[in-house]
């Protein structure tokens, strides 16, 4: 099992946001949250809504036992006390109530958790000092503490010698003998080094603990904080953002349009007679005839590019799908009308999809932990994947969106689309394809989940299918994608 830990959130969403998928991008199982999803930051219900859909086990936090009535607000310092009123009237009640079934501490046979000092969780006292840390050992035998609180990323360890160090955030992997304190740091209002959110991995298999840093959007932080009316005070890691680092290659150039009459063009000539200009239109003339074929010569390069590009794009002859071999399916849930990856393939096939593979020798499917593997050895060979034509209501469906995810860091050269075919009703032995739209996910990462926008389907739209195509040399991995009806 691989849990994300995560700590102090404080209604930073944003950071949430960045969080949440490199955790997903490390494709861990579960979310432990050690309290304090509220407090200091500007969007507290968002943040709770989302947390609430995807962390498992939460702790409670002293932020989030003053909202729901259990800690004394005058505990806090005043500017905390005034931007826990302000949460407070932007949470409903189902929210408080929820926030008030939160409890003290977690514990599993392996490991521990609780947001402050484990001797008396209900104070939430701080453990920042290897003092601090060391009155915790004989409250419990677990051999992993997971707390947060202070905001700072930092771990402490005893041995056999019973004394315990405090130590910078490491990677490491539980030694027999030894007991380790771990504070992940705060994911929304970090409070050392650079403004990056911070959490840990914990991988029971191997007992390994890893440390997760992660940029996230400072300037819609920025922006949230002053449209819920905060002051820089309340937002003090924006003081340290790691871009005032990066010096200016070049001085500030605006490339807005003109705003106000400074910035008009100054000293031009505002008007010219036709007459004056007889002499100049035989130069221009020529001009004009150099331009027109310097622009044929270009939409030439660009229809020969656009053809290179989209070649992947259009399904190999053979993939035409006779009535007889493909028959159409319903959808299997309400929110993905496409089926999933099987379990299991013999290498050249998946039930439920159709497979092409342009050099099956060298070319074959596995199953994978996020779905499928596509490993094509040698030089890069064509492929393509689609599903059967699935029927659709077009009584209920108007749009359809499409979200996938993969990974190809271990592909040497690659092209891939993601293609949505609209078909009409069957002719003869055929699905004719009335509209076909290409998805080329973009390629900034080496591991992504990228969803498009809605796109309305074609008045004659009956049946649907999707169809993941083009060419690698390498590994590439596909989860199951997600084709989501929208009415």
């Amino acid at each position: 099992m691989r849990y994300a830990v995560i700590s102090d959130v404080h209604a930073n969403l944003p950071a949430w946001r960045s969080v949440l998928t490199d955790i997903a991008a490390q494709h861990t199982d579960r979310i432990i949250c050690l309290g304090d999803c509220i407090g200091y930051g500007p969007n507290p219900a968002e943040v709770l809504e989302s947390l609430y859909q995807h962390v498992s086990w939460f702790c409670l936090g002293n932020h989030d036992a003053a909202v729901c009535g259990k800690l004394d607000h005058n505990l806090f310092q005043p500017h905390a006390r005034r931007l826990l009123d302000w949460t407070k009237s932007r949470l409903t009640t189902k929210a408080v109530d929820f926030l008030s079934t939160l409890p003290l501490e977690l514990s599993d046979p392996g490991f521990r958790c609780c947001h402050g000092d484990f001797t008396e969780p209900a104070a939430f006292n701080y453990i920042e000092s290897s003092s601090d840390a060391s009155h915790c050992w004989p409250v419990t035998l677990a051999p992993l503490l997971f707390v947060g609180h202070t905001h700072v990323p930092t771990m402490f360890v005893t041995g056999a010698s019973g004394a315990t160090h405090q130590l910078p955030p490491e990677d490491f992997i539980i030694e027999p003998g030894k007991r380790y304190l771990v504070n992940p740091g705060s994911v929304g209002s970090p409070r050392s080094g650079d403004a990056l959110a911070s959490y840990c991995i914990y991988d029971t298999t191997t007992g390994a603990v890893s440390w997760r840093a992660v940029p996230f959007d400072l300037d819609a932080c920025r922006e949230a904080a002053i449209q819920a009316g905060f002051s820089e005070d309340d937002t003090p890691f924006l003081a340290r953002d790691p871009r005032q680092r990066l010096a200016a290659v070049r001085e500030a150039v605006t490339f807005s349009p003109a705003q106000t009459p400074a910035e008009l063009a100054r000293d031009a000539v505002a008007l010219s007679e036709i007459t004056q200009l007889s002499r100049s239109a035989r130069r221009w003339k020529r001009v004009t005839l150099f331009t027109a074929i310097a622009g044929l010569l270009l939409l030439a390069a660009v229809t020969l590019f656009a053809f290179s590009k989209n070649r992947y794009a259009t399904a190999p002859d053979s993939l035409t799908t006779p009535l007889y071999e493909l028959s159409p399916v319903n959808s299997a849930t309400p929110h993905n009308l496409l089926p999933s990856f099987p379990a299991s393939t013999d290498g050249a096939s998946l039930d439920g999809w159709r497979v092409y593979l342009e050099r099956p020798p060298d070319m074959s499917l596995a199953p994978d932990n996020i779905g499928i593997a596509l490993q094509v050895n040698g030089r890069a060979a064509r492929f393509r994947i689609e599903s059967a034509p699935i029927r659709i209501d077009r009584n209920t469906i108007r749009k359809v969106r499409l979200t996938t995810t993969w990974e190809w860091h271990k592909a040497t050269d690659y092209k891939v689309v993601f293609v949505i075919e609209e078909l009409g009703s069957p002719e003869k032995s055929s699905y004719p394809v009335l509209r076909r739209d290409t998805k080329d996910p973009p390629t900034t990462k080496n591991s992504l989940t990228h969803t498009s926008r809605a796109e309305r389907l074609h008045s004659q739209t009956r049946y649907i299918r999707l169809a993941i195509e083009g060419e690698c040399a390498g590994t590439i991995l596909f989860a199951p994608p997600t084709l989501t009806p929208i009415k």
